[in-house]
């Protein structure tokens, strides 16, 4: 960093008979230029004042407007006309890396003016010397590929503190953090994610560092996770993680990565980062008052320090390589917020806050959203204290109500042979022979049903009994858990499966006979049950327009 001394300062002193030398006139410019800059530097920072604006004008150009800066050593950077350039033909372009985001700077710079012949240079010099007789106070427009280290603005010096994660031309991260927190205040880290437009999707995450600390927003692997939309063709993200101070005033905490826990993936590219990356936070009683005795008790040296070839950056220029040559998709203007606001803005911005936070008048909103059915209930309530808006979210999971259809019946498999008669003289013949009923509709039409098949024994005779299902029992399931009991009922021993068909909603029953029964059939009682789920019923619908109404209601009152 480089450390302007504008001071002590020194001005000519002049009386009769003075002889002046081209010293004392360059002592008079520096004495004033260095009083300029120094209050340049000091009461206003650094940054843009008034227009340049960048565009881009085609496919590989883009238009400087007119306009105003002030650099880190308080020299004024004056743009006096609009100028176009092609990024192709600018300092600092390179020819073989298209696919990647540049940053268009702008720097003060001086030349030289009206060549006029030096008369003192003659005497000493045969050929003929001449000597710039004006200097123009001027710019240099350039390209860096690279962005620039965050520790050279202002906002990083006494109120954020930024670190550089990653950076390899194509992706980078950056992770900012407030220098002083409150006790128990819920505070924000931010992580800003840079990548070229070609580059695939990003995800990143690690696991954080900070014993002072609690993270409100980590996966169940308690990890900070940033992942890129999908439908998104922006290259720049910024994403906070709120984090809550556990510690006590006047401690200090360290705000980063465990070792070895950070993991970027771009595309299917694994990208494992192993070193650390940490931020120091203060944490304090009342973060106003501690800001301003930091801003106060900055030492003159450090507020005057500055990069060795200061600059700005006017604009990030987003590049996409089309075959041997490139376009330009996207132009972000002053993409690290270097920009001075004067006076009546400040004011101005300074008397709408204090109104707003002086005002008694708060609004609300309120929406609510449909959850997936496996989701619990949520709701949340935030609160934007610019506007003294509260924010209500509803979540409610679809509800799924779920009818069961029914039908039974009864059917009748004979155990005689084909002549209708029973083969008594060679009843083993008969054991573990299997008998099958038609093909059985079950009513309920076509679709996955659940058959339960039971025998039953018969009460009572005729269709009255058989329609009214008075039975005296039906045997479900394995009958040799009644067996040698007062319970065991009288029925042969058997094997029961269904076969189901479900495109044409109809079943077969096979029965399977140990022993030799002494009877002609066997009466079989049947069950199918189809369940039909219905998700978002009515009264989920009902849910919502309710809580909709509620929610309004709170919004009027």
């Amino acid at each position: 960093m480089k450390k302007s001394r504008y001071f002590p300062f020194e001005r000519n002193r002049y009386f009769y008979g003075k002889l002046l030398t081209v010293r004392d006139f360059e002592s008079e410019q520096k004495y004033f230029n260095d009083k300029r800059r120094l209050l340049n530097r000091l009461l206003y920072g650094s940054g843009v004042i008034a227009g340049l604006q960048v565009i881009a004008v085609d496919d590989k150009s883009v238009s400087v407007e007119s306009g105003v800066a002030v650099d880190s050593l308080g020299r004024e950077v004056i743009v006096a006309s609009p100028v176009t350039l092609k990024l192709s033909m600018m300092e600092g372009f390179s020819n073989n890396e298209y696919a990647k985001n540049v940053y268009l700077c702008i720097a003060y710079d001086e030349k030289g003016k009206e060549p006029v012949h030096a008369v003192t240079s003659s005497s000493v010099r045969q050929e003929e010397v001449s000597e710039y007789n004006r200097v123009v106070e001027s710019y240099r427009l350039f390209i860096r590929e690279d962005a620039p280290e965050p520790a050279q603005f202002d906002w990083n010096q006494f109120s954020k503190e930024s670190t550089l994660i990653h950076d390899d031309g194509q992706v980078r991260v950056v992770q900012s953090v407030p220098r002083y927190v409150a006790e128990g205040e819920t505070f924000e880290v931010e992580l800003r994610v840079e990548k070229t437009l070609q580059s695939s999707r990003i995800t990143f995450e690690y696991e954080p560092l900070g014993d002072h600390f609690r993270f409100l927003d980590q996966t169940e692997h308690g990890k900070l996770r940033f992942v890129e939309p999908s439908d998104s063709r922006s290259g720049d993200y910024t994403v906070s993680f709120r984090a809550v101070a556990k510690g006590k005033a006047g401690e200090r905490g360290e705000l980063g990565n465990k070792p070895g826990s950070a993991l970027l993936m771009v595309g299917d590219r694994r990208i494992q980062l192993t070193h650390s990356f940490t931020s120091q936070v203060e944490i304090v009683r009342d973060v106003e008052s501690r800001l301003w005795e930091a801003y106060i008790n900055r030492p003159l040296d450090t507020v005057l320090s500055s990069p060795a070839d200061p600059y700005l950056v006017l604009a990030k220029i987003s590049l996409l390589q089309m075959g041997p040559s490139y376009v330009i998709e996207r132009v972000d203007p002053l993409p690290f917020g270097e920009l001075v606001v004067n006076s009546p803005m400040l004011s101005e911005l300074v008397r709408r806050r204090g109104s707003i936070a002086g005002s008694k008048a708060f609004s609300a909103s309120a929406e609510t959203r449909q959850l997936p059915s496996e989701e619990k209930p949520h709701f949340s309530v935030a609160f934007q204290e610019e506007t003294n808006r509260f924010e209500f979210t509803l979540g409610l999971p679809q509800s799924q109500s779920i009818e069961e259809k029914v039908a039974t019946g009864v059917t009748e498999i004979s155990l005689l042979s084909q002549d209708g008669k029973q083969d008594s003289k060679i009843p083993f013949l008969r054991q573990g022979k299997s008998f099958f009923s038609g093909e059985i509709e079950h009513g309920l039409g076509s679709g996955p049903v659940l058959i339960t098949v039971g025998v039953e024994l018969d009460k009572g005779e005729g269709v009255v009994s058989e329609l009214l299902g008075t039975s005296e029992c039906v045997m479900y399931g394995a009958q040799d858990v009644f067996q040698d009991s007062e319970f065991e009922p009288n029925l042969p021993k058997l094997s029961i499966g269904t076969l189901v068909y479900p495109q044409k909603g109809t079943f077969r029953i096979g029965v399977k006979l140990l022993p030799a029964p002494e009877i002609p059939s066997i009466k079989l009682r049947w069950w199918a049950v189809r369940k039909n789920t219905n998700v978002e019923s009515d009264s989920a619908h009902e849910l919502l327009d309710s809580s909709e109404q509620e929610a309004a209601a709170g919004t009027d009152s």
